[in-house]
Parts: structure tokens; C-alpha cells; sequence
């Protein structure tokens, strides 16, 4: 008879699988989409019941500032019979397990990391009845977004690690003592002491990553009016676009700008989503801004990301570009 592992038999299977360091190393890539979640359930009842319209209406919210709606994550729901048989499943990046449990006191969560693949988060939420699930989840969901979030970044990155553009890496250590991973596909497009603007062209997009400093006086850096006055006087100066007298600003006309005070790597700083476009042109698109300090040579340092993808999908490209800028380190 085949063997078929109850949920808990799973959570066992997982700390044992965590706790063996050989194991580890032989591990394969995971698998999946970008910005994906497999949600693992018993039965298809607990996905069209109150657990799945639980998890899909906040992981189904729009990805903050895009030109176009698109989800924050996209979402597949696997029964568990066939996730402990399919290997392809327990790959994944990313998996939320729920399980209902009436022997269960209180609601549970775990977070595992690189349990059957690398890198890999997989959270197990353990309640008593389907409706403890939603008030548990609203109020551990922010954490969840954090970690797969987190797993998406690191397995971007490590992506651009295998295939970074040395050049541009050394450039940018060199001249900002910052260590990043620039894949390859991109380029230098201009470079000044105090900015670098890189660049990757295709038929159907284009990203662009900006670098600029600033001497840091006071806490104003961080004023939203600060952040976009500043961006749009770069942009003004360095970005140009194919019609003569056209320039990269900051647009508030069809979505207001969304700024937060975050933690970025164990700094602080101050993350700007908005849209652009050219003045005197027709282009635009998202951007996203972290704002924070250099302490150890007193700048403010911007890293600006934009996304050019006209009546396409852009939150994957943006993923991307977010994953580069955070895996920035300063170099000494």
C-alpha cells in the first residue's frame, strides 16, 4: 500500500529534513515562477471556502504602483495527496501549507527554510476550525508577504550571481564601494562621479538602474519632496529620451506616489514607488527609489529602479530590479 504522510507526519519530516546538513548540499535549484505560491490544502473545499478567499484576497492585491493592474502574487492550489507524491510540487519556492486541526488549541504557523530545495520558504499554518484561519492569517499575513518576499529576492539574486557582469560590479565597487549583483544584459549608459545610470535594452522592454549621491546634512533627505525633487533634477540632467528636448520626471497625474520608511539590509531608509514619464515624449512607466544613508563616507545614497514595458506585464521586471538593488552591500 502506498504510503501517504498526514500533515503532521509532514511538519516531523520537515525538522528532521532541516536539521541534516548533508542533506542540505544536495539539494537541488527550486523551481517555480517569479512572484509565485503553491497553497497546499486538504481539500478543494478549504480553497473555495473561507481559507482560499483568505489567502487570494490578499495575496491577489494590486503589486503597488504599476502602470496596469497586476497581482501582488499569483497563486495555485495543490490537494495534499498530490503534493507528498509530485516532487515538481515540494521544489517550489515558495509554499504555504494550511492545515485544520479540531484537536488543535490555538492557531500555529512555522517557517522552514530550504526544506526540499534552494533557496525555499515553506509555511505550515496549523488551525482548529476554518473560520480561526482567516483572523490568524490577518494577522500574520504581513510576515508571510515579508518571507516569500524575501525568498523571491534571494532567489533572484542568486540568479544574478551565476551570471553577474563583472565589469559593471567592478565599476560600481570602484567608484561607489558598493558590492551588487548586475547581471549580465546589461550595460553602462553614463557614469559621473556622484551618478551611474545602467541600462538593459530589449525588443520588448527595458530596465534601468540609477545610482546617486548627495552629501548628507539632515534628516530632509528623507522628505518625500526631497526624494522626488531630487530624482526628477537627475533625471532632467542625465535621462533623455528619443525626442529632442524630452526628459525623465516623476508623474502624479493618474496615481499618487506611495513612499514608507522600511528596513533595507538592517539600514534605514525610505523606499518611493511612483510613475515616470517623458516630458515632451509619450513614454512612462514604474520606478521604485530606496533612500538611505552612507554612513562611513556621511551621503545620501539613492538607488532608483524603472521599468519601460509598454502594454506588457511589469511586475516580474520589477521584481528584478528590486532584487539587484537589494543585494547591494557597501564594499568597506
Amino acid at each position: 500500500m502506498k504510503r501517504i504522510l498526514t500533515i503532521t507526519g509532514l511538519i516531523i519530516l520537515i525538522i528532521v529534513m532541516n536539521s541534516c546538513s548533508d542533506e542540505q548540499k544536495r539539494k537541488s535549484h527550486s523551481s517555480g515562477k517569479t512572484a509565485e505560491i503553491i497553497v497546499v490544502t486538504k481539500t478543494k473545499d478549504d480553497w473555495n471556502g473561507e481559507i482560499g478567499k483568505a489567502i487570494m484576497d490578499f495575496f491577489h492585491q494590486e503589486y503597488e504602483v504599476l502602470s496596469q493592474p497586476e497581482p501582488l502574487f499569483d497563486l495555485a492550489n495543490v490537494l495534499f495527496d498530490s503534493f507528498n507524491e509530485m516532487a515538481m510540487f515540494q521544489s517550489h519556492h515558495n509554499i504555504l501549507i494550511v492545515e485544520t486541526d479540531k484537536n488543535k488549541g490555538t492557531p500555529e504557523i512555522e517557517v522552514r527554510k530550504n526544506v526540499w530545495a534552494i533557496p525555499q520558504r515553506v509555511i505550515l499554518i496549523t488551525v482548529p476550525t476554518e473560520a480561526a484561519f482567516t483572523d490568524f492569517f490577518n494577522q500574520k499575513k504581513n510576515v508571510i508577504l515579508n518571507v516569500f518576499m524575501t525568498c523571491e529576492h534571494e532567489r533572484l539574486i542568486g540568479t544574478f550571481r551565476t551570471f553577474k557582469n563583472e565589469e559593471l560590479t567592478g565599476d560600481l565597487k570602484r567608484n561607489f564601494k558598493l558590492k551588487m549583483e548586475i547581471p549580465e544584459g546589461f550595460y553602462l549608459a553614463k557614469k559621473s562621479p556622484d551618478f551611474i545610470w545602467i541600462r538593459k535594452e530589449t525588443n520588448d522592454f527595458s530596465q534601468g538602474l540609477m545610482l546617486y549621491r548627495y552629501d548628507f546634512t539632515d534628516t530632509a533627505a528623507f522628505e518625500l519632496s526631497r526624494i522626488l525633487a531630487f530624482r526628477n533634477s537627475i533625471t532632467e540632467t542625465n535621462i533623455s529620451g528619443p525626442s529632442e528636448g524630452s526628459f525623465m520626471q516623476v508623474s502624479e497625474e493618474f496615481m499618487p506616489v506611495i513612499s514608507k520608511r522600511i528596513d533595507f539590509n538592517g539600514l534605514f531608509a525610505v523606499e518611493t514607488r511612483g510613475l515616470w514619464e517623458l516630458e515632451n515624449d509619450f513614454m512612462g512607466g514604474p520606478f521604485v527609489n530606496y533612500t538611505l544613508v552612507d554612513e562611513k563616507r556621511n551621503k545620501v545614497l539613492s538607488l532608483d529602479a524603472y521599468v519601460y514595458a509598454p502594454n506588457a506585464p511589469k511586475r516580474d521586471l520589477m521584481m528584478q530590479m528590486e532584487s539587484i538593488i537589494y543585494s547591494v552591500t557597501f564594499a568597506e
